[in-house]
């Protein structure tokens, strides 16, 4: 060590020079309060010569004039002994005018006998305007943390909370000083808190991002629906730092969807699962039935002269009538059977799990003696009976449809029969068999022959009055069964693999359609589903059509005519959007990212839930015509599709109401702003010419 310290005494001379001639820093000698020495840097930063320094000006000549009482400061305060040395920062201002923020670095020392103040210095304004831009970002994004109006929360890579904003203070009802340190366990109840711990510890040790819905419990101890937003952010050397989280309320939204899925779902009058929720139930009850192996029953229950009474006593009387009937119905029933009124005076009953005919049996006999008990409607007596009809899982259908429609015609056989008994579905069954046999073998002929042929409906686009848009329908007209609809041959088709042929065979019958309309027009179709040349032509695609190979040959076919895939709608029923299958979304989404626009088709005819349409970038939503045929008559079915309208607005999503049939019904859609209407008050279903000429005819 000694001989280090000799050594560098030794060149200390040599180690002056280099330290004075450094062209980093700036070096300085001050003496009676002027410069005496200052090396070349120090002379450039200040744009001086360095002669002009050590000759006529002192550090206070050099310091901006609000800065120069703390240059004065330290110097006084090292040569009166105070201190040895100081550091200080000040503004320093150069010969041309110009300011920079100075970093100094001095201490006393003895020159020539005389005290003396040697130091350094450093040019430290770029560093302080990225510190002041820093300052500025953070105070910007404080400020706009501080605004958002929805609770905004940060946690650190532990889950301990590190701060929040005035909205999350206010919702949570703690002070975000208490908050800081803490976690979810000290504020919220357990069961929630162990929902947000385990969030929290996935996000964590996987960093990105992350949100779900959960509930959460606010100051005033109410809980409600939110969303979880949430994000990791990094450390500055590059290590996980924590969360930040952003929370939305949902509350309002899940409410107006519990009320809009409880109003399609519920008979406003009864109180009891409608027609569209019967649906739904029956079909998962024979998906149960399916996979356990047991029997099923359905009871279609009409009220004998129900009429009678409501001409007589009127439709209020005879409204109090089927509540009474609708709650006798529910005493006779388990838990786990479910009653529906299927319209006016029907009502249809679903038996799961039944262990023979004779139990279903049983139950329409209870039905039948509760219903003929006399009804007290405001003091006055009415006496009904009813009619039942009964349909077996799986000796009569392992169909939905097939099922009630069975035990609609049992119905039908009781009343025949006297009214006020039941009947069990029989001999209508082997003709029906029969029937569909017949058509089975049909349709294979009907492929071959080129039995089919296409119609469209019109639809009319609200706000503009333009008619660019149709629905395409295929009908078989058959040489001698005659004409048979979709509905009769499609689910037959479905069954026998035919579906793919038919569903091809339509599709190159509405593209050759929307080839022959861009022929027809002066210039090309442009690219833009906005253009008012542009012609979109929807198909309507049932859960087992969709699966078939249609994707790939659809959009290469369409590349190969020419036409443009935003020609063409895809109509799939409201159900598949609840179908998790990988395929089944991966096929939704190869043809919305192919061009083809998705349209739900019935929408509200069964478990309608909007939250199900974020799954997919859904173009338009077809509003069942069963809500547009009471329209005019009924508010709540306005309220009902005004908000179906008002949300899927929201989403971007444009909305069709099909079966418009007068002239009311159009204007109130009108009124709430629905985008297009379909319906026999503009056209019915017509052959490509005809609607091509109906197109372009003015419709005022």
């Amino acid at each position: 060590m000694k001989s280090i310290v000799t050594d560098l005494l030794n060149e200390s001379d040599v180690l002056l020079l280099g330290l004075l001639n450094n062209p980093l820093f700036g070096v300085y000698l001050i003496q009676r309060e002027h410069f005496i020495f200052v090396n070349q840097r120090f002379a450039d930063m200040l744009g001086y010569t360095q002669d002009e320094l050590c000759t006529s000006k002192g550090p206070l000549d050099v310091a901006m004039p609000a800065d120069q009482p703390i240059v004065q400061r330290e110097i006084d305060r090292r040569l009166r002994g105070e201190i040895s040395s100081s550091s200080y920062v000040f503004r320093a201002v150069r010969k041309n005018g110009y300011m920079f923020e100075i970093e100094v670095y001095g201490f006393v020392t003895q020159f020539a006998g005389q005290p003396a103040i040697i130091g350094i210095l450093h040019d430290i304004s770029e560093r302080k305007n990225a510190e002041r831009k820093v300052l500025d970002q953070l105070h910007f994004i404080e400020k706009l943390v501080e605004t958002i109006p929805n609770p905004v929360f940060y946690k650190d890579e532990q889950g301990r909370y590190l701060g929040c904003n005035a909205a999350f203070e206010h919702y949570i009802g703690y002070d975000r000083h208490y908050l800081t340190g803490r976690t979810v366990y000290d504020i919220s109840p357990k069961d929630l808190a162990d929902i947000y711990f385990a969030a929290d510890k996935t996000l964590l040790e996987h960093p990105g991002t992350q949100n779900y819905e959960a509930s959460v419990t606010y100051a005033d101890g109410s809980r409600h629906n939110v969303v979880f937003y949430k994000a990791t952010f990094n450390k500055s050397d590059g290590n996980l730092g924590g969360l930040v989280g952003v929370i939305l309320d949902i509350s309002e939204r899940k409410q107006m969807e519990e009320t809009i899925w409880h109003d399609a779902n519920y008979d406003a009058l009864t109180g009891l699962p409608n027609r569209r929720l019967l649906q739904d139930r029956l079909n998962e009850e024979l998906k149960r039935a399916h996979r356990n192996n047991h029997q099923l029953a359905v009871l279609f229950i009409d009220l004998d002269r129900f009429k009678e009474i409501n001409d007589t006593l009127g439709h209020n009387e005879g409204d109090k009538l089927l509540i009474q009937a609708a709650q006798r119905i529910r005493t006779v029933l388990r838990i786990s059977d479910t009653v529906a009124r299927q319209g006016g005076d029907e009502f249809i009953v679903i038996l799961p799990d039944i262990s023979d005919t004779a139990m279903s049996e049983l139950v329409a006999k209870r039905i039948i003696s509760s219903l003929t008990m006399p009804y007290d409607l405001n003091g006055q007596q009415a006496h009904i009976s009813a009619s039942i009809g009964i349909a077996c899982y799986p000796d009569d259908s392992s169909e939905m449809e097939t099922l009630i429609r069975y035990a609609d015609q049992a119905m039908y056989a009781a009343k025949s029969l006297g009214r006020s008994r039941f009947c069990l579905f029989a001999s209508a069954m082997q003709a029906q068999t029969l029937r569909r046999l017949e058509i089975s073998s049909a349709l294979r002929q009907a492929i071959l022959e080129n039995q089919f042929e296409m119609y469209y409906q019109p639809i009319l686009d609200i706000p503009t009055g333009h008619i660019l848009k149709a629905e395409a329908l295929i009908r078989w007209n058959h040489p001698h069964l005659g004409v048979i609809g979709p509905i009769e041959f499609i689910p037959i088709a479905e069954e026998i693999g035919l579906i793919g042929e038919i569903n091809n065979w339509v599709f190159e019958q509405v593209i050759s359609a929307i080839s022959l309309w861009q022929a027809q027009q002066p210039q090309p179709i442009e690219e833009d589903a906005t253009d008012h040349n542009a012609l979109q032509i929807s198909i309507n695609i049932s859960a087992k059509q969709f699966m078939t190979d249609t994707d790939s040959y659809w959009l290469d076919h369409l590349k190969q005519m020419g036409v443009s895939t935003q020609s063409l709608i895809l109509e799939v029923p409201e159900d598949l959007l609840l179908d998790d299958r990988p395929d089944v979304i991966q096929r939704l989404l190869l043809f919305r990212e192919g061009g083809v626009s998705l349209s739900i088709d019935n929408f509200g005819s069964s478990y309608s839930a909007m939250s199900y349409l974020k799954k997919f970038d859904v173009d338009y939503l077809k509003i069942d015509r069963s809500f547009i045929s009471e329209l005019a008559e009924n508010p709540r079915d306005l309220t009902i599709i005004e908000a179906i309208i008002s949300m899927a607005h929201k989403l971007g999503i444009q909305v069709m109401a099909q079966g418009v049939e007068t002239a009311p019904q159009h204007d109130l859609l009108r009124q709430i702003e629905c985008d297009y209407v379909q319906g026999f008050l503009f056209a019915k279903p017509m052959r490509l010419l005809d609607f091509l000429h109906f197109v372009v005819t003015p419709h005022a």
